[in-house]
């Protein structure tokens, strides 16, 4: 590791990297020396040096810090690939809903990317939040925005070796500004680009479809479904969800039911902030009125009769990351409990964030739940990233467990919410789920080093 705070007060002018003793006699002896050092982007030549006290860390002159503009209130990792010393990882956190300022730079949202860059500090990476008005093309670098005990500020700072998208939304992934810098930065970069996109839900429902591993999870499903279609469904199951393809946090969806001595159509649904529950005399009446403008951009998935408590139907979100190793592990588990009158378990339709033990204890469950689900994701996020475009490296999973033990995928998002953190107990989740993309981000520089070409898995 490189400590940057030893930092001698001589050679103020030239570029010098002070390696451990024990390396540069080793350099010495195989004739070969590193000729460059590279921190993000930037790659500059150098002059290579024993450690002036003989010991076994490496230093750099205060020139060669300037000209890198090599953060020097922490820690950073060295690796030697043939003729160059890197320094890094540098990690983009790309997003957007800048606010100009240096209170709150990203809104809302500010507190949760603080957390970010504070964990990926304390692993020893370079990381800092940017959008695309950020970008210097001509000088190949970033007006960036980090995070330090002393609050927000900008930093000019070199291109990243890894992307982490954060994007807030599907309608800022689609601008044009957005794709074209996402293209030009993979065109002209060399670097690694994960969590690139939102998950469309019938694009992943087909993936798990084609699995055997992992297809009995999938609740009954149909992408654009014709009224007969969910009259069908709710023949079987008396109880449909209809769901936007594209849509997150629960909005859009509506329930549907139909109770076998009751001739009327239920439905199910949130508008202005409210919890709804309209009654129908024909289901060709409900779908015109929820649905005015068709059902293309939807899908109808059956209810599943879920665990309960207090009558309130319970499902789960679990969180997968992948780690250091570039393996999945599960990172973050709750249950949720839904609203009065919700369609949904979501917080914001008034749902409640309950920990695994608070269902242990409550309903007496046995703590085979935990592996059961654990299980579950495990290799849906193994199967995803086989199939999905790009480098996927978190997940967050929406699933349910029936009165007969059955564990059910209801949804897939790439960029999950953080609601469930609200709670108390859960907090070791945060901290965990905020690690874990900068130990994959070492694990992608690594690779980047080692191959010197992007990798898709």
């Amino acid at each position: 590791m490189l400590n940057p705070q030893s930092i001698p007060n001589i050679d103020a002018n030239e570029a010098i990297v002070y390696t451990p003793f024990s390396l540069f006699q080793q350099w010495v002896k195989n004739r070969s020396f590193p000729v460059k050092v590279m921190y993000g982007q930037r790659q500059l030549p150098v002059t290579f040096q024993p450690n002036p006290d003989r010991e076994e860390h490496y230093m750099v002159s205060t020139a060669l810090c300037k000209k890198l503009n090599l953060l020097k209130d922490q820690k950073h990792h060295i690796y030697e690939s043939n003729d160059i010393l890197h320094i890094g990882p540098v990690v983009g956190i790309f997003t957007a809903g800048f606010t100009g300022g240096t209170y709150k730079p990203i809104g809302e949202r500010s507190s949760l990317f603080a957390k970010l860059l504070s964990e990926a500090k304390q692993l020893g990476v370079t990381a800092y939040v940017f959008g695309t008005h950020h970008i210097n093309w001509e000088e190949k670098q970033i007006n960036a925005y980090i995070y330090d005990q002393s609050g927000w500020r900008q930093n000019t700072l070199p291109f990243p070796n890894v992307v982490y998208d954060r994007l807030p939304n599907r309608r800022i992934e689609g601008l044009p500004a957005t794709h074209d810098t996402k293209t030009r930065l993979e065109k002209e970069m060399n670097l690694l680009w994960f969590n690139p996109g939102f998950f469309d839900k019938w694009s992943v429902h087909e993936i798990m479809a084609n699995n055997k591993q992992v297809q009995h999870y999938l609740p009954e499903t149909v992408n654009a479904p014709t009224q007969g279609q969910i009259e069908e469904l709710l023949y079987r199951y008396r109880n449909v969800y209809i769901k936007p393809t594209n849509g997150s946090l629960g909005i859009g969806i509506q329930q549907i039911l139909k109770r076998r001595k009751d001739q009327s159509y239920y439905c199910k649904f949130r508008t202005n902030g409210q919890n709804r529950l309209r009654r129908y005399s024909s289901l060709k009446r409900l779908l015109r009125q929820q649905f005015s403008k068709g059902l293309e951009g939807y899908m109808a998935q059956r209810g599943i009769n879920l665990l309960s408590w207090n009558g309130k139907p319970i499902d789960f979100r679990v969180h997968t990351n992948r780690n250091r190793y570039g393996a999945w592990e599960v990172s973050a588990l709750a249950a949720k409990l839904a609203g009065t009158g919700s369609v949904t378990t979501h917080v914001t339709s008034g749902g409640k964030i309950l920990t695994l033990q608070d269902i242990i204890n409550e309903l007496g469950k046995s703590k085979s739940i935990t592996q059961d689900i654990k299980r579950a994701v495990l290799l849906l996020s193994e199967t995803l990233t086989e199939n999905m475009a790009g480098i996927v490296g978190e997940i967050g999973f929406d699933l349910g467990i029936d009165t007969s033990g059955s564990v059910w995928l209801f949804e897939a998002n790439a960029k999950p919410g953080r609601g469930i953190f609200s709670h108390p107990n859960l907090s070791v989740y945060d901290k965990k789920t905020s690690a874990l993309p900068f130990e994959f981000s070492i694990y992608l520089y690594e690779q980047l080093i080692q191959r010197q070409v992007a990798i898709k898995k």
